[in-house]
Formats: C-alpha cells, structure tokens, sequence
C-alpha cells in the first residue's frame, strides 16, 4: 500500500506540469504563457545543440536561447561553464556563408553571451537552416556547436509579436 501511495505522489509531482508546458516547434522547446505582472505574453525558445564537448571531464552542452519577457527581446548563448567576465567573442556561420566574428555581452554569472542586438540577430537567423557558432571558454580553446534552425521563421513571428517589434 505505501509503494502505491509513493507511486502516485511521484507520479503527480509539479515536474510532470512543468515540462509539458513546453511544446516542440522544429528543432525548438517553446513555452509561452501570460506575464502576470503585464498581462502580456511572454515567449522563450531553446534550441539545445546536439554537439557536446568534453572539458576538465565533463561534457558540456550549449543551448541558443530566444526570448521576449517583460517585452523585450534576447537572444542569447547558453554554456555549461564560464565564459570569462568581459564582452566575449563570438563566431557565428549560417548554412554555409562566411563566419563572421561579433562581440556580444557576457552574462552577469559568466556562463552565457547575450547578443547586442537581439532583434537583427533573430532577423538574421531566420531564413536560415543551419548555424555554426564558435565561442571561446575562459582559459580554453575554441568550442564549436552546430545548431539545426528548422522552426525560425515561426519562432521569430512568435518572438516578435509578443515584443511588438515594428515592421
């Protein structure tokens, strides 16, 4: 009777609720749902890399992350370690054009880079199938994820509208 009992708890436990308020659109993890504070929509999209890499033991994953909260809109580079405290730089190929280097903003615990303009970087990305980025950990080498974009172009209208962003 006790494992019943233990069976159901476990099985009604909040992380069953909390992961399906996740939905898959492409290669992305949406979630959206009412500010309670504004009334408005807030959207976040994670793209989670399928490359990992291997540092001091221990795999990393990287993530790009799109958001429109508290109307306004990021988009950021999710790692598994710290990337240094200054402005890091980050190399980014779409499909199969030309790298192209940029300095974006380091995150305040130092394991993401945010970039400075979110709105032309959603933009950008959005008729786009693949992205390359590079990126350099603190005291390592360069790192290289590939992400799959499939699902963009939808995730940028969503992004967008909940952000009001003019035409």
């Amino acid at each position: 009777m006790k494992k019943t009992i233990l069976a159901l708890f476990i099985v009604s436990m909040p992380l069953v609720s909390i992961a399906a308020e996740y939905v898959t659109e492409g290669a992305w993890q949406v979630k959206k749902e009412q500010n309670k504070m504004t009334d408005n929509t807030d959207v976040v999209a994670i793209n989670r890399s399928p490359d990992v890499y291997t540092r001091q033991g221990i795999e990393r994953s990287t993530s790009l992350v799109i958001r429109c909260k508290e109307n306004k809109t990021e988009a950021y580079l999710s790692v598994s370690e710290y990337m240094g405290s200054d402005d890091p730089v980050v190399t980014v190929r779409l499909d199969g054009g030309k790298a192209q280097k940029r300095t974006w903003s380091g995150a305040e615990g130092g394991e993401a880079a945010f970039s400075t303009k979110p709105v032309s970087f959603i933009k950008e990305i959005s008729s786009h199938k693949k992205m390359i980025v590079g990126f350099e950990p603190y005291g390592s080498t360069m790192q290289v994820v590939e992400f799959d974009l499939t699902g963009i172009d939808s995730i940028a209208k969503e992004v967008g509208n909940a952000c009001k962003w003019k035409p």
